[in-house]
C-alpha cells in the first residue's frame, strides 16, 4: 500500500511507528525442578530452555482487515478518490518544516491512471494511457514523456527504473496488498476518529519505513487515513493523506488518461535509468 515518494510530486514521505509492535506476545517462563529431582542429586539441576513462541509477523485481525480493503479496491474495474495531504521537508541541521498538498486520483485498470497534484511548493499533472507515461510541471511549463508497459503494474515497474516512486499508487496496482511482503510487524490498534469517521486504525513496521492506515470501521473498507515515517531517512520525514470522495464508476472517459500539454511547453527527458551491471 505504500510507495516512497516520489521527488516530483513532492518533497518526503512517513508513518507513525507503534513501539513494541514484536513485543506482542512474552516467552513463557522457564519452570524450575521440582523438590523431588532437587533431592535425587547434590548438584543443582540446570533449567531446561524455555520453548519460544514466536509473534505472528502480522496480527489476525490486522491481516484481514488489510487484505479487506484491498480485496475491495482490487475488485474495482474503475474509481476516483481526493487526497488531502500533509509532507515535511527536512532542512539544514534537521530543522522540519510541515506543508500541504492536495491530489485527485483517476484509476481505470488495466491501462488508466491520472493524478492531478497542487501544493504549497508547486504543481504536477500525471496520465498513464497504456502507452505512456507523461508528467507536467504547470510552474515551470516543462513535461516529460516515456513508452510503458501496457498496464498499471507495468508501468509502475518501468516507473521505478526512472527512479520515479508515484505516491498512493499501490492503491492503483491490481494487487494493493503485494506490499505486504515488505511487513515486519503489524499490529491492530483499535478504533480511532479520522475527521468524524469511527476507523480501524491498523500499524506496520517494514525496514526502512513505518506505516499506519485507517479503515472505516463500518461500511466498505476504503483507506481513510495514510501516514508514512521514514525513519531511516535524516530528520525522519512524515507524509500524511486523508482520502474521500471515493467513486466508482462504470468507466472513465478515455481522455481523461490523455496528457493534455500546452503547446509553450518545453518538453524534457526523465532520468535515464540505470543500466544493470552483469
Amino acid at each position: 500500500m505504500i510507495r516512497p515518494i516520489a521527488k516530483w510530486l513532492m518533497p518526503g514521505l512517513a508513518v507513525i511507528l507503534v513501539s513494541g509492535l514484536a513485543g506482542a506476545q512474552e516467552s513463557p517462563k522457564p519452570q524450575m525442578p521440582s523438590a523431588a529431582q532437587e533431592g535425587a542429586s547434590h548438584a543443582p539441576t540446570p533449567m531446561a530452555p524455555a520453548p519460544t513462541l514466536e509473534a505472528p509477523k502480522i496480527s489476525p485481525l490486522a491481516e484481514k482487515l488489510l487484505r479487506r480493503a484491498c480485496g475491495e479496491l482490487s475488485s474495482a474495474d474503475a474509481f476516483t478518490f481526493h487526497a488531502e495531504i500533509v509532507f515535511d521537508q527536512v532542512l539544514r541541521h534537521n530543522v522540519k518544516l510541515q506543508f500541504s498538498g492536495a491530489a485527485d486520483y483517476a484509476v481505470q485498470r488495466p491501462d488508466g491512471f491520472a493524478i492531478t497534484y497542487n501544493s504549497d511548493l508547486g504543481a504536477k499533472d500525471l496520465w498513464y494511457n497504456g502507452n505512456t507515461l507523461t508528467i507536467f510541471d504547470p510552474p515551470h511549463m516543462a513535461y516529460a514523456a516515456a513508452p510503458m508497459p501496457p498496464t498499471i503494474d507495468g508501468m509502475l515497474e518501468s516507473a521505478a527504473k526512472y527512479k520515479l516512486s508515484i505516491p498512493l499508487s499501490d492503491l492503483a496496482a491490481s494487487d494493493p496488498c503485494g506490499i505486504s511482503k515488505d511487513i515486519l510487524f503489524g499490529v491492530y490498534v483499535g478504533v480511532n476518529d479520522v475527521e468524524g469517521t469511527a476507523c480501524d486504525h491498523l500499524a506496520f513496521t517494514e525496514k526502512s519505513a513505518d506505516w499506519q492506515v485507517w479503515l472505516p470501521h463500518t461500511g466498505r473498507p476504503l483507506p481513510r487515513k495514510i501516514l508514512i515515517n521514514y525513519r531511516t531517512q535524516l530528520g525522519a520525514p512524515q507524509w500524511a493523506a486523508v482520502l474521500s470522495d471515493w467513486k466508482f464508476p462504470a468507466k472513465i472517459p478515455a481522455a481523461k488518461f490523455h496528457a493534455s500539454i500546452p503547446g509553450k511547453a518545453i518538453r524534457i527527458e526523465f532520468k535515464k535509468p540505470e543500466e544493470t551491471k552483469p
